[in-house]
């Protein structure tokens, strides 16, 4: 099996971040070897061929900057910094050869940008097509990816194995040789150097961050250089992934400089150092867009066992006198029993602190041991605890065994779900200690046991029974662990980054693609910490952290190695989020699962939740349009006249004629926006049997629209700020008050008056910050099943009957009528304006709060008119439309726009193709036939699913008696949630059910899918039978043209039926029944 990759939208965004920085770079070729000749190109030095960089620092910054406006990103400048003194291993000869001094900054390590995207969403294949994206665009060869641990070096190395058929597709099969650093070859650095192909290497920042690594020892079969001058004569584009765990120390960011990078990209889901943010893919941005799973969390906590005194230890500490911190049960004033941390000193009695709980009397603190290895608490009737342990509570070993088998019994579930569709499912345990699961000898471990009791007990219900012939029958061959050993080959713990661990990380990485394939039985995987970062499996769908502290992975490393949208066994991506969903077993509860993701991304990622900060408007560019006023001059007064007499509305002699009348006095055909201008002369000359001359108009006011691209300043966003908490919609802090939820939601949010052509982006920008982390609460999850004795009640077939027939459609359109229509538009058409020339004016204020500026004017300047070719316009409307050539001349000639066109070619062809496309689409539906095809009908049971799919109370589901499903999912919460419980318990509804997508309606402009199909029984006397619309509004003619005209269509198609079935839109059941 091997892996399919398809080009997505937003991972060619970040592509074209990264390589739009050398817009301008002329691409070079290098194609010598290693020689000592003074002839020697500039694009070689004597030890290898090196990437070469013609760009000056200004050109970089202004592309840099375009970059962040277009992602909407803070502009940033550059710093210089380090000096070549500071990072040393330079020889004064190479910084000579770079035209630098022992104390200037080296020239491009300025040069480092950041690259943000979630986990899961494809980093290492971002950077890695950048890679071949550089080269294609500016020939750079040579690249060095820097990672912080043998576990993500493993992973960078695989991931670029699985990718290299995909790339080479892409790219034209161009060489290129990818390969790990070891201090044992040092042949493959000067391969490196020496060769003209793509050249990649992964190294670990240890390999080179201290003057004793080889790599910067003087070898002798390199001619007495170091491997790492080698490198440096290179210029390497340096790749840092995840360098929060890279260069987090002055002596790693020196190891970076020293490698002398023509540029460097540093790339992770969680940087600290945001320096030159390129491109930015937030955790919520990659959950609501779909591209990483949807997350479910299981709670796993002991509740309401508040029948024995429950104490746990949490810590001592003898500072400022001796106190310990213990979890007991409390009861509050509601009477409510539950968990809370408590600090407490000897003396203290818990009969009190747990709100006179009976069950502790007796337990009053008489002493607190701080003694490393023996902190303990004692109390006076001689009970003692150890910290980290518990009296009174469950045994901790029963709450792993159903911790163990709640994630065996979904994954189960999901196997009976998504075996069919071709979809392997896999599930991850961390454990904090090998020996539960594996002996130091390899025997199993507790968990291991318990596992296998619990799996044999699960796969032997009915339930399960197809799976225990799929499956093997050895429970063993379904589970396995991964974890490092030691020289005598027993098992250890480790911490993931150590040589122990290569091992593990080898067979794991090895296998990724084989744990995919139904061929392979291994299903559940164990670790320690080798799978704690750098591997991750698209497949992976519940992760167990049968773990002692809630601290030991954080929630992010917990949903992180199951994020990545799943495959099937082509290989394939699966794109469907009701497929796509990680389950997680939590040690704590959900409330608090949601708080710690929430608080670890804020703290990580710099997105704070529900906070309006003045960096997400402050750099924001946006299009205002500005009404000038002008006066018609003569150039422009001539051009009127021309126009009119070629168009009939003046006779060669100026006189107006019939069409100026209709249009000007009697004003029963439409004014062209061209003689606007002219109006009053053609009026006086109508009255006064006179000409309309040129001079008439000459001087006559108009005004002109154009298009101004402006950004926010840092003033205008703390302004801004300051309105919305005048307006009490943010408190002083910028957290969002219902006030400012509510308007967003009523279209009422006030704005000040110069950011009104903005609201829409605006808007958005605030609703995106009210966003939270997108959890699903596991206890909320139900499977969604047909209920297949429905589908043969007599209900149901009297409703479907109605509803199954397929039919034809036929269009004919008016052509007459499209050329009046498209005529008409064309006319009242904007003018499409020439290009111009805009010159701003700007004061310059340097203060102690930074440097601001102040706009003072702006000149606008009309261009010449100069196109060496133009578009084809006739033939390109006429492919485009289908629409013959000698229609299109007719429309273009006769509505006089040809002046547009001269004035700016592509805009006038685009809303021309515009205009006349959309007049002929509603000419076609507007005059559309169906007919019945004989014979041919929809099945129920292709168009009803019989698999069970998941889905989520709180998201998208709700539980109905009268339907097909036992659970409706819906798309919208406000218009088809209340929809279907107001069908359910109408009782004159006997059946209804929400038509899947399969059900699809022919129409000229794509597939039609109706809402709902309803069958209902006034009192007995009446059966009606209706196919519903959902929308916000109960009038089409408020939705887009789109939805209308396809609306259009259904409604045409089922009046073909001729049974009495009619299509209605509605925006609430009960206000469509009171109207019918």
């Amino acid at each position: 099996m091997k892996l399919k990759f398809k080009n997505q939208d937003f991972q060619t965004s970040a592509v074209n971040a990264v390589c739009d920085l050398f817009l301008g770079q002329e691409k070079k070729q290098a194609t010598f070897s290693v020689m000592q000749d003074d002839q020697i190109n500039f694009l070689q030095n004597e030890y290898g061929i090196g990437n070469a960089l013609f760009l000056d620092d200004s050109t970089i910054l202004a592309n840099m900057q375009e970059i962040q406006k277009r992602n909407r990103l803070p502009l940033t400048e550059f710093t210089d910094k380090p000096t070549y003194a500071e990072v040393g291993k330079f020889t004064n000869a190479q910084i000579a050869k770079m035209g630098g001094t022992f104390g200037e900054p080296l020239p491009r390590y300025k040069y480092q940008f950041c690259i943000e995207m979630e986990t899961g969403t494809g980093k290492t294949y971002v950077y890695t097509k950048t890679i071949f994206e550089l080269h294609k665009r500016y020939g750079f060869t040579k690249f060095i990816i820097v990672v912080p641990s043998v576990a993500i070096r493993e992973g960078v190395y695989k991931s670029l194995e699985i990718t290299a058929d995909h790339f080479g597709n892409q790219y034209d099969n161009v060489p290129c040789r990818f390969f790990i650093y070891n201090s044992a070859k040092l042949s493959d650095v000067r391969q490196f150097a020496t060769s003209s192909n793509i050249e990649i290497m992964i190294i670990n920042i240890d390999a080179f961050k201290k003057a004793e690594n080889i790599i910067n020892q003087a070898q002798d079969k390199l001619g007495g250089e170091t491997a790492m001058r080698y490198i440096q004569d290179c210029s390497p584009v340096v790749i840092v992934d995840e360098p929060q765990s890279v260069d987090n120390t002055p002596k790693a960011k020196e190891a970076i400089a020293s490698l002398n990078p023509l540029c460097v990209l540093r790339y992770s889901a969680t940087h600290r150092e945001k320096i030159n943010l390129l491109y930015r893919l937030t955790p919520v941005d990659a959950y609501q867009m779909g591209l990483v799973k949807q997350i479910v969390v299981s709670s796993n906590q002991i509740a309401n066992d508040f029948n024995k005194p429950y104490i746990k230890l949490v810590s001592v500490s003898q500072e400022n006198g001796f106190k310990a911190k213990l979890e007991i049960d409390v009861r509050n004033k509601e009477g409510v029993v539950s968990h809370k941390t408590i600090t407490v000193k000897p003396g203290d009695d818990l009969f009190l602190l747990s709100g006179n709980r009976e069950l502790y009397e007796g337990y009053q603190l008489s002493g607190i041991d701080c003694t490393p290895g023996s902190q303990s608490v004692e109390f006076s009737n001689a009970e003692t605890v150890m910290l980290g342990k518990a009296i009174g509570s469950v045994d901790e070993n029963l709450l792993k065994k159903a911790q163990i088998r709640r994630t065996i019994e979904a994954h189960l579930d999901k196997e009976l779900q998504y075996t069919a569709k071709g979809i392997k499912v896999l599930s991850l345990f961390f454990i904090d200690e090998v020996k539960k699961y594996r002996t130091s000898d390899g025997a199993k471990g507790i968990y291991a046991q318990m596992f296998e009791q619990c799996y044999e007990e699960l796969l032997n219900l009915p339930k399960y029974a197809e799976l225990k012939n799929q499956f093997p029958a050895d429970v063993q061959a379904v589970h396995n662990g991964y974890f490092s050993q030691d020289k005598k080959g027993s098992f250890k713990d480790t911490k993931g980054d150590t040589i122990a661990d290569y091992d593990t990380y080898n067979t794991i990485m090895k296998e990724k693609e084989w744990l995919l394939s139904f061929d392979c039985p291994l299903r559940f995987i164990w670790s320690h910490s080798a799978l704690k970062e750098g591997w991750d499996n698209p497949n992976v769908f519940q992760v167990c952290t049968l773990i002692e502290q809630k601290s030991t992975f954080t929630c992010r490393q917990k949903v992180g190695r199951g994020l990545r949208l799943c495959v099937n066994q082509d290989g394939e991506r699966i794109e469907d989020k009701n497929i796509n969903v990680l389950h997680v077993m939590a040690n704590e509860s959900f409330a608090e699962f949601a708080e710690t993701l929430q608080r670890e991304i804020e703290s990580e990622t710099g997105v704070k939740f529900g906070i309006l900060q003045l960096s997400l408007f402050q750099g924001m560019t946006y299009e205002e349009k500005i009404v000038q006023k002008k006066t018609v001059d003569e150039q422009d007064a001539k051009l009127v006249v021309d126009y009119m007499i070629s168009h009939g509305y003046l006779t060669e002699d100026g006189n107006p004629t019939e069409a100026a009348k209709a249009a000007v006095v009697e004003q029963t055909a439409p004014l062209p926006v061209q003689m606007e201008t002219a109006k009053e002369s053609i009026a006086l000359a109508i009255q006064t049997g006179t000409a309309v001359k040129a001079d008439d108009i000459i001087g006559q006011a108009y005004t002109e629209t154009i298009t101004v691209e402006k950004t926010v300043s840092y003033e205008e966003a703390a302004e801004l700020m300051d309105h919305f908490e005048k307006k009490d919609y943010i408190t002083k802090s910028g957290k969002i008050k219902d006030t400012m939820k509510n308007a967003l939601l009523s279209g009422t949010l006030d704005l000040p008056q110069k950011f009104e052509a903005a609201r829409s982006r605006f808007e958005t920008i605030i609703t995106r910050a009210d966003q939270r982390p997108p959890l699903r609460d596991a206890s909320r999850e139900v499977t969604v099943r047909l209920n297949k004795q429905v589908l043969i009640s007599p209900e149901f077939r009297e409703l479907w009957d109605r509803i199954k027939q397929k039919t034809a459609y036929r269009v004919q359109i008016d052509t007459e009528k499209l050329v009046e229509w498209s005529i008409r538009d064309l006319q009242a058409m904007p003018p499409i304006p020439k290009a111009r020339l805009i010159t701003q004016t700007a004061d310059i204020n340097i203060e102690n709060a930074g440097i601001t500026h102040f706009e003072r004017g702006m000149k606008i300047t009309d261009l010449e008119t100069t196109y060496e070719m133009l578009p084809h316009i006739i033939s390109i409307i006429s492919e485009e439309t289908l629409i013959k050539r000698a229609t299109v001349r007719r429309i273009l000639m006769e509505s006089g726009r040809s002046i547009d066109f001269l004035h700016n070619p592509q805009a006038f062809l685009e809303q021309a193709l515009n205009i006349i496309r959309r007049n002929r689409h509603e000419l076609a539906i507007d005059g559309i036939k169906y007919i019945k095809l004989d014979g041919q009908e929809y099945f129920a049971m292709e168009i009803f699913d019989s698999a069970e799919l998941t889905a989520n109370l709180d998201k998208d589901a709700v539980a109905v008696k009268n339907s097909v499903y036992d659970y409706v999912v819906y798309d919208s919460s406000t218009i088809e949630k209340p929809f279907a419980v107001a069908l359910d318990n109408d009782p004159d509804v006997k059946l209804f059910f929400k038509i899947p997508s399969r059900f699809k309606i022919e129409t000229p402009i794509g597939t039609y899918n109706p809402d709902w199909a309803v069958y209902m029984d006034k009192d007995g006397s009446e059966k009606l039978y209706f196919v519903m619309e959902t929308k916000g509004v109960a009038d089409t003619w408020n939705l887009r043209t789109t939805e209308q005209l396809k609306i259009h269509c259904g409604e045409q198609h089922f009046k073909a039926l001729e049974n009495g079935t009619a299509l209605r839109v509605a925006r609430s059941w009960n206000e469509f029944k009171l109207k019918n």
